[in-house]
């Protein structure tokens, strides 16, 4: 039991670093920047690889980077990236320029939607397949009656749900 927690905690540890030891031994700060550009991450995300190399003894270099960083923002601000975004959950991050904000917002947003969409409708699943179970073991009639019918009106709720979501599937 204690080596699982002792290896639990290294991963997580080690999950939370933005760089890798040999990222960091290699610097190749330009093309860091780029990867982190079309992430669309801010400037003060320099601060996260300084503190994730400071073991290596290495200090990331700011006009490498951002040079980088500037190079890759063009790929995240475009209306696919920012819908990507919000269908993972992710709000669109303030690095775009603001002749762009308002479509690549829209973008987003439908992107959320979605996201929305298939949380309700798995939410909805779960519990038919929860019902699923009780009609197995339930023996009341009435019960029984009640239950099918929550997990009919379920079932409409889905079609309705997957229907809304068709008109936020694609750009």
């Amino acid at each position: 039991m204690r080596v699982v927690l002792i290896l639990l905690l290294s991963f997580t540890v080690s999950g939370c670093a933005t760089l890798s030891k040999e990222e960091c031994l290699t610097g190749n700060w330009e093309e860091i920047g780029f990867r982190d550009g079309t992430n669309g991450r801010t400037s003060d995300y320099l601060q996260s690889h300084a503190k994730a190399c400071e073991k290596s003894d290495v200090r990331p270099v700011q006009s490498l980077w951002e040079k980088g960083r500037q190079r890759g923002l063009p790929a995240y601000c475009v209306p696919a990236k920012a819908y990507s975004e919000g269908k993972k959950g992710n709000e669109l991050r303030p690095v775009c320029p603001a002749t762009q904000t308002q479509s690549l917002r829209a973008a987003n947003e439908k992107g959320l939607e979605y996201r929305a969409y298939n949380e309700e409708i798995t939410q909805a699943q779960y519990r038919i397949d929860e019902i699923e179970r009780s009609l197995i073991a339930e023996e009341s009639g009435e019960k029984r009656a009640l239950l099918v019918q929550e997990r009919r009106a379920l079932s409409r709720n889905i079609r309705l749900l997957e229907l809304q979501r068709s008109f936020v599937s694609s750009l």
